[in-house]
């Protein structure tokens, strides 16, 4: 066994009504990740025994990992068999933490989160497998939290008790009117409502963002939360057919121009397109929903996705790869991750070029005003008035 990839051995009374939470956080600010292995109330009690957890490592399958943690390779294939109709065991996880439990030495149980909602359960019985998912029973409080940006939005989120997770879905909120790559300014001020969640007197990850309020350059923007979506004041939907930037942080560093001098050639040509810096390997996202008409390499545009959004379409190229199953004749949804940012082609350092067209002709997706998708129908609007009154109160 792996013993430097082993998180701990351990023996456990495992007791329904009592959970365990073990948080790890990995990474850079931007790319952390919650790792978590949490024990939930559970309709039928997982067996007494010896547990085991087990980080996930990148490379790793789910059949190696369960021989190496002593579960015979085919009782790992009836669990991916009985699994498959409720979660893909050939997916998981860098980071997850899988824990097993062994009765007699021989496999009995299962636990893993699919994320900082729900857990899934696998229990041996019978020679078979029962598989369940089920909801993670958090504690949870309605809280505020308010900041005045002086540096940066996550150092000044951070200062103020707001996790990045939230900070993550702040700026997801308000992607569709606010470029957070371009946009932040010193000065600019926000105020959430958002869920604080425990599990056992314990703090767990954060919630989900209720009702938002965001002020950038004097233009203040607020988000109530409604069946899952984000609406305005006036019941209009957040969500633009285009957001605003395909990075979620990064910096212009060339602008729309029709008279720029290319850093290459050296000659003065225009420049129909965005360029933002960002270190390669940085993800660069689909800006809307649409169907890949080039993924490859384009010239001197390097490696360059393409996707045709009805009458408009958006190039991303420079590129250092592609995102994994994209390709020519793929719907791709609005946020999905299309590639990843590079130096192909004639570029001078890592950055993206993002570039729009309507009916072929080019223009300018930041200054472009596209139009909101998804508001409230009229016989909804009573009971979002009635939501959005009670949330409006705590963002005073």
């Amino acid at each position: 066994m792996r013993k430097k990839m082993v998180i701990a051995l351990v023996v456990v009374i495992w007791a329904i009504g009592i959970p365990l939470i073990s948080i790890k956080v990995i990474g850079s600010r931007e790319e952390k990740e919650t790792v978590q292995s949490l024990r939930v109330k559970s309709q039928s009690d997982l067996p007494v025994g010896e547990v085991k957890e087990y980080e996930i490592q990148s490379g790793d399958t789910f059949g190696g990992v369960m021989t190496e943690m002593g579960v015979p390779y085919e009782e790992a294939l009836s669990i991916m068999t009985y699994s498959k109709d409720v979660f893909d065991f050939t997916k998981i996880n860098t980071g997850k933490l899988l824990k097993l439990v062994f009765v007699n030495e021989a496999f009995a149980a299962m636990e893993y989160p699919l994320n900082s909602d729900e857990v899934l359960h696998v229990k041996k019985e019978a020679g078979a497998f029962s598989v369940t998912e089920e909801e993670i029973p958090y504690v949870v409080e309605t809280v505020t939290a308010k900041g005045v940006i002086t540096d940066s939005l996550f150092e000044t989120a951070e200062s103020v008790g707001v996790e990045d997770k939230t900070t993550l879905e702040l700026a997801d909120i308000f992607s569709s009117d606010i470029d957070f790559a371009t946009d932040i300014q010193k000065d600019d001020s926000f105020f959430l409502v958002y869920e604080k969640r425990t599990i056992d007197g314990k703090l767990a990850p954060a919630g989900n963002i209720l009702a938002a309020k965001f002020t950038n350059n004097g233009t203040t923007f607020t988000a109530f939360r409604y069946n899952d979506k984000f609406y305005n004041e006036e019941g209009k939907s957040l969500t633009r057919q285009f957001l605003k930037s395909p990075l979620n942080y990064s910096r212009i560093s060339s602008g729309y121009s029709y008279s720029r001098k290319n850093p290459v050639t050296k000659q003065i040509r225009p420049h129909f397109a965005i360029d933002y810096a960002a270190s390669k390997g940085t993800p660069v996202i689909a800006t809307a929903d649409g169907k890949v008409t080039t993924a490859g390499s384009k010239g001197g545009l390097g490696i360059t996705v393409e996707l045709k959004h009805g009458s408009y379409l958006t190039q991303y190229s420079h590129l250092s790869k592609i995102a994994k199953g994209v390709k020519n004749g793929v719907e791709i949804k609005q946020g999905e991750i299309i590639g990843y940012v590079g130096s192909t082609g004639n570029s001078t350092g890592p950055h993206l070029q993002y570039a729009m067209y309507e009916n072929s002709n080019p223009i300018n997706p930041i200054t472009t005003d596209f139009p909101r998708t998804g508001s409230l129908l009229d016989s909804e609007k009573n009971s979002y008035e009635q939501v959005k009154n009670k949330l409006a109160v705590m963002l005073e």
